[in-house]
Parts: C-alpha cells; sequence; structure tokens
C-alpha cells in the first residue's frame, strides 16, 4: 500500500511529497474509496436523465448506451473495493486474490465473493446472478464489437453489407433503467445480507443517489416486495 508523506514548512505550507520515503514529481489527488463507484453511477443516472428529454432514437441511443455501460462498470467497481474492504475485515487473503482475478464473468466473481465473504447467499441470489450474467454479456458484445454481415431481399433487390446492430436497444429509455436498477439491486441484496435494516445510507455512500430503499428499487424493476 503506497504511503504519502507531506513535508510542510514552518507556515504549513506543503514543501515536498514523499511516496514511500521517496520524493514523488507528480501531482497527487488523493480521495475515499467510495468515489471510484460513485461516479459511475452518477454518469448512469444522468444520461438516462438525458434520454428521457430526447425524441431522436439516434441522440438516446449514445445516451443510453453510456448510462449501460457505467452502471455495469460501477458494479464491478463496487465489486472490487467493497469486497477488498470486506477481505481485510475478514482477513482473507482468499477473497483478495479472488478479486485480482481479471478472467471469468462478473457474474461469477459476484457469486464467489458472497460466498466467500461468509455473510450467507443474498435473497434471490441464483436470479439475480442470471441477470447481471445476460447483462455482462451485452456489456462484451459493446465493448469488444464485431461485424456478422447481413443482408436484406425487398422486391428481389438484395442489399448485403448490412449488420444486425444490438445497440439499437439501448434508445430505449425502461432497457437501459431497468439494467441500472439491476445492478443497484446487486448491491442492495449484499447491503441486505450484511445486516442493514435500511440500506438508503448504504446505497448513497456507494451509488450516490438519494432515497434508495429496497421496496423503491423493487417496484422500478416490476418484483414483488419483500
Amino acid at each position: 500500500m503506497p504511503h504519502f508523506f507531506l513535508r510542510q514548512s514552518d507556515d504549513g505550507a506543503i514543501e515536498q511529497v514523499l511516496k514511500d520515503g521517496e520524493p514523488h514529481q507528480e501531482a497527487v489527488q488523493l480521495e475515499q474509496l467510495y468515489t471510484i463507484v460513485t461516479i459511475y453511477f452518477r454518469l448512469a443516472s444522468r444520461n438516462i436523465e438525458q434520454m428521457s428529454q430526447l425524441e431522436r432514437c439516434e441522440e438516446r441511443r449514445g445516451f443510453g448506451l453510456q448510462s449501460f455501460l457505467m452502471s455495469l462498470t460501477g458494479l464491478e467497481a463496487f465489486t472490487n473495493t467493497f469486497f477488498h474492504l470486506r477481505s481485510q475485515e475478514l482477513d482473507s487473503d482468499e477473497m483478495l486474490n479472488r478479486i485480482k482475478q481479471n478472467h471469468g464473468s462478473l457474474s461469477q466473481k459476484i457469486k464467489d465473493l458472497i460466498l466467500l465473504s461468509s455473510d450467507g447467499p443474498v435473497r434471490n441470489q441464483d436470479t439475480l446472478i442470471a441477470q447481471i450474467f445476460s447483462l455482462s454479456q451485452l456489456r462484451n458484445e459493446i465493448v469488444h464489437p464485431r461485424w456478422t454481415p447481413s443482408s436484406v431481399t425487398l422486391q428481389r433487390i438484395a442489399i448485403n453489407g448490412l449488420v444486425e446492430n444490438r445497440q439499437a436497444i439501448f434508445e430505449s429509455v425502461q432497457f437501459c433503467r431497468e439494467a441500472l436498477f439491476w445492478c443497484l439491486l446487486v448491491i442492495a441484496r449484499i447491503a441486505q445480507a450484511r445486516g442493514f435494516e435500511d440500506i438508503r445510507g448504504f446505497m448513497f455512500h456507494w451509488t450516490a443517489n438519494y432515497d434508495l430503499s429496497l421496496p423503491a428499487i423493487l417496484q422500478e424493476l416490476g418484483l414483488p416486495a419483500d
């Protein structure tokens, strides 16, 4: 863990920054851990707000795509940071090693870390993990785009070199909003498993979204209340 030491002059001004005992010449900006996560969820929410104000499909698609990617990235950031803290609390090298692994699906990583955390499975875990797996697979398609040639025939005229572009799904405000709330539900269920009866403070801390209660999240997804 890098350690920074700020050497000050007699008047309190910082005159030198040391990193692990050595002079550090670059700029340093140290922030609270949760900021790694909250920026993605703030961006996801803001992009959905922008979508709601637009009529043109192409414009909505751009904001929707950004919202979707930020939602999944936020969930991954939460997974890596929250469970890193849990690994310190539990003094678990096994959990820390799993966090460092980049191969495999995000959904499997979440499942493994929940198991290692000793908090027990979260409510409706199988359904939740399956949903995140599906969204993650779509994200993989989006961030690793490829062309599968498609064609169409219209009144005996064949048009080749087309593509069935799955990005069109991001024109739907409802789809993008539901993707965000599935990611939020994972965090809410983890908070619930940790023993939080009122999860709103936990959710704000990690997602910067106000008043996110479990009933509100379930209602957004059209799921029955607990």
